[in-house]
Order: C-alpha cells, then sequence, then structure tokens
C-alpha cells in the first residue's frame, strides 16, 4: 500500500495523492489496494474529508446532468460512439497522445496530481472516460452559467416585446379598457408616503380616469393623513412624469418609458435577469442618462417586466430635485385589460374622448382592496394640468417631419391658450391616418398632447353636422399640362425638335415636371417657415440645448433640400434656357443670432417664392397664345443661385 502513497515527485507520503482517492471512489481500485485505503480513511480526517468532498462534487454533477442538461442538450446520436471517435482521433494527429492532453488540461484543476508519471492504473480507459465526462459537465456549466446571466434582449428589443405585447392584449377585446392598480411610494430623503392609483385608460376612445384608494394596508405615515397628502404625491408624480416626456395616463408601461428615453441623447443600458420572491422570472432595465442631470430630470431609471409574457411589474424612478433626490416606485398588483360594456359606465362618464388623463378620486379609508372596481366612480377631483414645454413642441415637429407629415398636408401644431400641445390636421386616407398617429405615439399618452387627425371623409362627416358656412374645403390637385399655350413653349419646341420624337408630348411632360418640383421645393420652404415662427425670441432663449439642437436640425434639413431640388431644376433648365450661364456661387454672411436665423428663413421663403411664380409663369397653361415670362433671363438664373446660397447659410447656421 506504501506504493500507492507517493506524492508527485514519486516520493513516498502518509497521505494518498486525490487521483486515488477519485479511483477509490470510483471502484477502480483493486481489492487489496482498496481494502488499505479503506483502513487508511478510518484513521485519517483529512483524507476522509477530501473523500467525501470528491463524493459531493459527483453527486452535484449527477444532479446537475438530471435537472439541467438532460432538458437542454440533446447530443446527436447518443454517446456511444464517444470512445472510438475520440481514440481515431488520437491516432490521426499522431502527436501527442490522448492522455497528456487531458491529464494536461486536468493540471490546472488538479495541480497537486502530475499524470504523465502518474500510474498506468490511471490510464485506464475508465479512468480517461470519467475524467472526459467531468470536463465537459464542467464546461457546458460555464457556459450555461455565462447564458444565464448575460442579456438575452437588447434595451429596445425589450421595450418593443412590452409594447407589442400589450398591442395584442389590446387588440383582442372589443372596445378595450385598459385597467391597472399600481403601489406608488415615494421616498424622499426625509420620509416615505404611499398610496394606491388605480387608473381606467379608454384604448378606443382615449378616455381616462385615475383614482386614489387607501384600501387596508396600515402605514403610519399615510393612515392618518388627509386626503390631500395622497393628491399631493400623484400630483407631484404627474409633474415629474410630464417634465421627462412620460404619460402620467399610463406611467407603467413600456411606451412611456420608451418615450422619455428616447428624448436622451446617450445613455448607458443594463439589462439583468432575476427572480421575484414568488418564482416569477424578470428581466430589469436599467437606463442611466449620460451627462449632466439638471433638477426635474430623471437620474436614473429601472424597468422590469415578465420574462414570459413581458408584463411590465415594476417602474423606479430617481428623480433630482433642490431638496434631494426623490424615488417614485410604482409596483403593479392589479393588470387587465377589459371590454368596455364590462365596466360600470360610471367610471369614465363625463370623460370627452381624447380627454387629457387628469382625474383622480379619493376612497373612503377603510374598504377593502378587493371590492369591485365600480364603486370608486363618484365625484373626481381633477389634478393640476401642466402646459406643454417648448421641448415637447419640438418632439412633436420632429415626428412628424420623420412621417413626411410637415410638408403639404394639413397638419398644424400650437398651444392653445390654457397650454395644450394640439396636434390636429386632415389627410386623405385612413392609412395614412394610422402613419401619423403610430408615428406621434412616443407622445400620444402624454395629458399635455391632445392629437385630432382626421380623414377628408371624417372631416366632411363632421362638417355636415355642423351649420353650413361660406368656408370652403382647401384640395390641392396634381399638375397636368393638356396642351400648347405654355409662356415657354418656343424655347421648349426648338430644344426638344433638336432631339426628335414627340414633342407635344415632350414639351407637357417637361413643363408639368417643372412646377411639380417647384412645387416641391416651395414645400420644404413653408416648413422652414411655420418651424421658424413656432417659437419666440424667449422660448428659443430658454429652450433645453436637446431641443434646441433638434429644431435647428429641422431648419437645417429642410434648406438643405431645398437647395438640392433648386439645383436640380437648374440642370434641367439650363440647356435650354442658360446654355452659357456660369457656376460661380453667390456669397452670404454667417448666421450670428436667432434673430438672423429667422431673418434668413423669410429672406429664403420670399426669394424661393419669387422663383416659383417665375417657373409657373412659364410651364402653366394659360389662355393667350403667348406671355411673356423672366424664365430665360441672367436675372431668374441669378436669383435661383442666390436662393440656393441663402439654403447653404441657413444649414452652416450658428
Amino acid at each position: 500500500m506504501d506504493s500507492l502513497f507517493q506524492n508527485h515527485s514519486g516520493e513516498k507520503s502518509e497521505h494518498p495523492p486525490r487521483e486515488l482517492l477519485l479511483l477509490f471512489v470510483d471502484g477502480e481500485l483493486p481489492t487489496k489496494d482498496a481494502a488499505q485505503m479503506e483502513t487508511h480513511l478510518e484513521a485519517c480526517w483529512p483524507c476522509r474529508v477530501k473523500t467525501q468532498k470528491i463524493q459531493d462534487a459527483i453527486a452535484g454533477i449527477i444532479e446537475f446532468d438530471d435537472q439541467v442538461l438532460t432538458a437542454r442538450l440533446v447530443p446527436p446520436g447518443g454517446w456511444r460512439n464517444f470512445n472510438r471517435q475520440l481514440g481515431q482521433l488520437a491516432a490521426a494527429s499522431g502527436k501527442q497522445s490522448l492522455s497528456s492532453k487531458l491529464f494536461g488540461s486536468i493540471a490546472r484543476f488538479f495541480p497537486v496530481a502530475r499524470f504523465s508519471e502518474a500510474p498506468q492504473r490511471l490510464l485506464r480507459p475508465a479512468m480517461v472516460r470519467n475524467f472526459a465526462a467531468i470536463l465537459l459537465l464542467i464546461l457546458v456549466a460555464a457556459l450555461l452559467f455565462r447564458f444565464r446571466h448575460e442579456p438575452v434582449v437588447s434595451a429596445s428589443e425589450l421595450l418593443n416585446h412590452a409594447i407589442e405585447a400589450q398591442a395584442q392584449q389590446i387588440q383582442a377585446k372589443t372596445d378595450p379598457v385598459v385597467h391597472q392598480r399600481l403601489k406608488v411610494v415615494r421616498t424622499d430623503p426625509s420620509r416615505e408616503s404611499e398610496v394606491s392609483l388605480e387608473i381606467w385608460r379608454d384604448a378606443k376612445n382615449g378616455r381616462v380616469r385615475q383614482f386614489l384608494a387607501d384600501g387596508d394596508r396600515s402605514i403610519p405615515a399615510a393612515a392618518n393623513a388627509p386626503a390631500s397628502n395622497s393628491k399631493d404625491l400623484i400630483n407631484e408624480l404627474t409633474q415629474a412624469l410630464k417634465a421627462n416626456q412620460m404619460d402620467p395616463g399610463c406611467p407603467l408601461s413600456a411606451a412611456s418609458y420608451q418615450s422619455w428615453r428616447n428624448t436622451l441623447h446617450e445613455q448607458r443600458d443594463q439589462i439583468t435577469r432575476s427572480k421575484l420572491a414568488d418564482g416569477i422570472e424578470v428581466l430589469t432595465l436599467r437606463t442611466i442618462p449620460a451627462g449632466t442631470v439638471n433638477v426635474g430630470q430623471i437620474a436614473e431609471a429601472f424597468f422590469v417586466v415578465r420574462a414570459a409574457d413581458w408584463l411590465p411589474t415594476e417602474l423606479r424612478l430617481n428623480v433630482m430635485t433642490d431638496k434631494g433626490n426623490h424615488v417614485y416606485d410604482l409596483t403593479q398588483t392589479i393588470s387587465e385589460v377589459v371590454s368596455l360594456a364590462q365596466i360600470d359606465p360610471a367610471i369614465l362618464a363625463g370623460v370627452p374622448a381624447g380627454a387629457s388623463p387628469t382625474n383622480a378620486s379619493t376612497r373612503e379609508i377603510g374598504k377593502k382592496e378587493t371590492e369591485p372596481s365600480p364603486a370608486l366612480a363618484p365625484n373626481p377631483l381633477p389634478l393640476t394640468p401642466t402646459p406643454a414645454s417648448a421641448e415637447l413642441e419640438v418632439e412633436a415637429l420632429r415626428l412628424l417631419n420623420q412621417a413626411g407629415a410637415d410638408l403639404g398636408e394639413q397638419i398644424t401644431v400650437k398651444r392653445n391658450s390654457t397650454g395644450l400641445l394640439e396636434v390636429s390636421g386632415v389627410v386623405e386616407s385612413d392609412r395614412r391616418k394610422t402613419e401619423i398617429i403610430s408615428a406621434l405615439n412616443p407622445i400620444a399618452g402624454n395629458p399635455s398632447v391632445h392629437l385630432d387627425i382626421q380623414t377628408v371623409s371624417e372631416a366632411l362627416a363632421k362638417q355636415k353636422q355642423k351649420p353650413s358656412t361660406s368656408s370652403k374645403a382647401k384640395t390641392t390637385e396634381g399638375v397636368e399640362i393638356q396642351g400648347a399655350g405654355v409662356a415657354a413653349e418656343p424655347q421648349l419646341r426648338a430644344y426638344f425638335e433638336r432631339r426628335g420624337g414627340n414633342v407635344d408630348a415632350a414639351v407637357r411632360h417637361f413643363a408639368a415636371s417643372m412646377v411639380s418640383q417647384s412645387g416641391q421645393a416651395m414645400q420644404h420652404l413653408g416648413a422652414m417657415k411655420r418651424l421658424a415662427n413656432q417659437f419666440s425670441a424667449e422660448q428659443l432663449r430658454t429652450i433645453t440645448p436637446d431641443a434646441r439642437l433638434k429644431w435647428l436640425e429641422l431648419l437645417r434639413a429642410h434648406a438643405r433640400a431645398y437647395q438640392q431640388q433648386s439645383a436640380g431644376l437648374r440642370r434641367e433648365l439650363r440647356p435650354i434656357f442658360f446654355p452659357n450661364a456660369g457656376e460661380e456661387a453667390a456669397g452670404v454672411s454667417a448666421i450670428r443670432s436667432d434673430e438672423e436665423l429667422k431673418q434668413a428663413v423669410l429672406e429664403l421663403f420670399n426669394a424661393g417664392a419669387a422663383n416659383d411664380q417665375v417657373i409657373r409663369s412659364a410651364f402653366t397653361a394659360t389662355s393667350e397664345a403667348a406671355r411673356f415670362t423672366a424664365i430665360g433671363t441672367p436675372q431668374f438664373w441669378q436669383a435661383m443661385k442666390k436662393a440656393e446660397a441663402l439654403a447653404a447659410r441657413i444649414q452652416s447656421g450658428q
């Protein structure tokens, strides 16, 4: 037996090496050696403890295999050919024996053993197979551990999945009403307050009503406080949500969280996976804005969803204030989508369609949380409304621009006398209405925003219900030149006759194209003029840098589009009217202030409108056989180049 107790140098030792303990546990030792090992273990506590640890490790591996690997990993073809394939691979390499490779790897885990000098019994196939299986299980366990602790989705994917999941719930109901009950806890450096908030949201008609409920909870700070304290808490939360472009009407929602996150110039996102106390697996999105956080802004936010169905369960907002940070924790206790016919009509009675979610009501203290929701109906008390900010107005303009809804369509963005931001307009079809409303989704739930997008048929139907007036609806007609009679016809005919083909058709097509392109260019100038007049000088001085940059980028984008379209018009006009014209650029000065910028936009609009008038006079059919036009004069060529230079000046900006 003494020959077995050797250390890695081959010297005798009073304790057996770890590999012999493993052979003993595996039943691989000869009968005589196993008996001597049992005798030694009865008298040696250290070796007995090591042996127990080996047995525990094997038991853990077997349990892991049964509970995890067997359910997740199905090896192709089973393991029956593993030894044969392993032997073939070793024979084919011819460089290093399998035992050297295997025990060289295991030596990193068991440095006590030098397997190249181990007894030959360690190289038995059974021992090789055991070690290989252990190594494989360790590697798989490490990979699974890493996989389970890495984010499975990005921040954007998590929010999109949650938004889509709620949309599917809503679509599954007729006249859907979203019902939520939230426990709202506010913590600041000096105190903690709590209230239960109940929300009913008519998804189809845009009606929202909120109620406060004290329920049967026993919280000393709130139990003896007057009802106004609860309203104050919700008012503060509402103000914080509005200031960060979130939705007070549906605060615990992915759409509201995404609306705030979209306003951040840069941020750090982190997603972790964990389990709640009841064993439900959740994903937590943590977002931290990069850069300076001002008073009223969110310094850190956590959004929690269930991993199984993407249902939001919690929202935590750390809001910076001038009296220290306030933390608002919203936990969902009830979430359901029901049909309008299933709820008491009194709940939403008196709330007009599209109204702001600014109603709340208190309930009598002591009533149970499990009472039916209709008991909440009486006497709603309005929360203090907040006017829309200039930043929110810029965001609405930006979203409309992305949808191409600021060019030619009858859509306006303005704040009314109460400060509510109204986005209204008439579009051609239901499809276009859906596109625009979808584009405005990030701000649609904000109580400071009112959307009123109608189709032409809807507007006409409403108009029929009102007393008739002398006003007439404006319509936009396509440009079509039916025949001769345009003022520039002589030059066009001379040009296209040299090129051959159907001269009449070519003249009509060219004239219609010029009028259409000029009209499109004017749409950009019209959008620029509206943007420039959207805000007063005082508003531009107090607007946040991020919102100001968005506003400037919108102006510059329209200036760039106009410059490109005007240059395209000149390229097509040049061979006909200006074959010898030069391309020297007109000189312009830099813009140094908002006043100069607005003046430049107005100057460009007037210059572009004058050029558009010349083009229309040249290429629009008239009843007269001939008519004077300035289309071919050097002054018009210079006027177009000057307008393009003004557009370039606006792009360079301040």
